[in-house]
């Protein structure tokens, strides 16, 4: 498959379309400012070990390299239309900001603080308990709050079905402070589907991509049942 070819979805109902596949080649399948957020979590590339006898923390091929970080960025701002969220590794916070700024996007960078983050090392260490997240906007995008910090306190799920997972009730107010009713939402790396139940659940539709056909399967589950009232 090249990237001129058109791609079509994997899976699609009346509010959502679900693409398994290389992000970077179905991103070029959409017209330029066609979504009004983009939000989404990338691999971190690291992690800093396997276990420490406690939990596994192996994020087996989540966290790996899976594309080229500028070749990604310059996809998304093409089909950028309002506000983008990427959830980042920290050595990845300067180089997305940097190349947001470069296209006179207004930026922030964000904090996920974890109200219940996990007690590992506590004995030893300050415990790990933010993710970062870079923040980007066009010009009169939308923005449902007021003065309000970037840190954003919410708590870890308890419940994953994928080592990055994010919450739920996050994804829901981020969708809700940057889109409205009915808008399109893009998320390029699924892993989940939380982004897409988020909009399910708040009346947005949704375009997902993911690479991983395992974890494509079980985001995709889990969007259908949203949609027929199961979960």
């Amino acid at each position: 498959m090249t990237d001129k070819m058109k791609i079509i979805p994997t899976y699609k109902d009346k509010y959502c379309r679900l693409y398994q596949g290389d992000c970077l080649s179905v991103l070029n399948n959409f017209p330029s400012q066609k979504f009004s957020l983009i939000l989404t979590d990338i691999p971190y590339e690291k992690c800093d070990k396997p276990s420490n006898g406690i939990r596994n923390i192996d994020k087996g091929t989540a966290n790996v390299k899976g594309f080229d970080l500028e070749i990604f960025l310059t996809k998304i701002v093409r089909v950028l239309n309002g506000s983008v969220y990427v959830f980042c590794s920290t050595e990845q916070v300067g180089i997305i900001r940097s190349f947001f700024d470069s296209f006179d996007l207004h930026t922030r960078h964000c904090i996920w603080e974890k109200t219940n983050p996990s007690p590992m090392n506590g004995d030893k260490t300050w415990l790990s308990g933010f993710e970062n997240c870079i923040f980007a906007k066009r010009p009169k995008s939308v923005f449902n709050e007021h003065c309000k910090s970037g840190v954003w306190k919410f708590s870890s799920g308890k419940s994953k079905i994928h080592p990055t997972q994010k919450p739920i009730k996050l994804f829901e107010y981020l969708v809700g402070v940057s889109s409205n009713l009915g808008d399109i939402v893009l998320d390029t790396c699924m892993g989940s589907g939380t982004t897409g139940v988020a909009c399910k659940h708040t009346g947005r539709r949704f375009i997902g991509i993911e690479l991983d056909e395992k974890y494509f399967e079980l985001a995709k589950n889990r969007i259908v049942k949203i949609t027929k009232g199961l979960l």
